[in-house]
């Protein structure tokens, strides 16, 4: 990782594991921001991609949240098709 990164430090609220997560994107989706997060090694096999919820704390500070067992599928899929679309577009102007 040469590039700076924000660095993000999650707890585990059952275990109270903490982990470094970079923050590597965020994206709305549905009236609901998220965050992008890779686990933070210099061993990109090892890496796993995280997506958690954006909430307002009592604050007003950003706070990140699990997503809804429910909609993870779809949030994931989401970003899947995103980042599809990303690199889609990004191949067509390489070409122009």
């Amino acid at each position: 990782m040469d590039e700076e990164m924000n660095i993000v430090t999650l707890v585990d609220e059952e275990t109270g594991e903490e982990m470094e997560f970079a923050l590597v994107d965020g994206f709305d989706y549905k009236d609901k921001s998220y965050s992008v997060l890779v686990t933070a090694t210099d061993n990109e096999e090892e890496a796993e991609m995280v997506i958690m919820e954006e909430v307002e704390g009592e604050n007003g500070e950003i706070l990140l949240a699990s997503i809804d067992e429910e909609i993870e599928d779809e949030i994931y899929d989401y970003y899947d098709q995103l980042c599809d679309e990303y690199f889609d577009d990004e191949d067509e102007s390489e070409e122009a």
